[in-house]
């Protein structure tokens, strides 16, 4: 918790390169029993990981869950991830449906996950104080879907044709979800 009293901000950090290559190697290590491989991946992806949690659930104890979700289902796969050509987008597709298998259970309320100082750190120092608090609680507001669609995109640098894949719709609906995900947000910021 910020001094706020907010959960930490769902959008932050600025998308690092994926080296796909290396992820592939490491599943095939992993394939092979080498669970080091597993620590390297976990290494690589945990924090953006991570951040898409945040980006569906507000929470970061339900984040965690689905990042740790997420690396029990590459310890237990096994074969099948031979096959897999994009590792990165494969693990957010699974950290996806945990949050989709999760929704269908009964949850408890869900609270703002913001945090100004991480929001003005990502947005440099340009913004103010009480600007950023504007802006990550008006990112809170938006629902699930387009929270994830701008912090996969935005955040973690996927393009759209790669956020479709990861929640299971098109580029464009991917697309349209963000272009809608900001019309709100210019909406919400014009009402404080």
């Amino acid at each position: 918790m910020t001094k706020e009293g907010f959960p930490p901000v769902i959008i932050t950090g600025v998308a690092q390169p994926r080296d796909d290559q290396r992820d592939v190697d490491s599943f095939r290590r992993l394939v092979r029993g080498d669970r080091e491989a597993l620590a390297d991946l976990y290494d690589a992806h945990a924090g953006a990981l991570f951040r898409h949690g945040m980006a569906l659930t507000r929470r970061p104890t339900e984040a965690d869950d689905l990042v740790q979700a997420v690396f029990v289902k590459l310890a237990k796969t096994g074969a099948p991830l031979l096959a897999v050509r994009n590792p990165a987008n494969y693990m957010h597709r699974i950290l996806h449906t945990a949050w989709i298998d999760g929704q269908r259970r009964p949850a408890a309320t869900r609270e703002s996950a913001v945090d100004a100082d991480d929001l003005r750190q990502v947005a440099g120092a340009a913004i103010d104080q009480d600007s950023a608090i504007d802006i990550a609680r008006s990112v809170a507001e938006l629902p699930a879907a387009q929270r994830e669609i701008v912090q996969l995109h935005l955040t973690e640098g996927f393009s759209f044709r790669e956020a479709g894949r990861i929640t299971g719709v098109s580029m464009f609906t991917a697309a349209s979800r963000y272009r809608v995900a900001l019309e709100r947000l210019r909406q919400l910021m014009g009402k404080r």
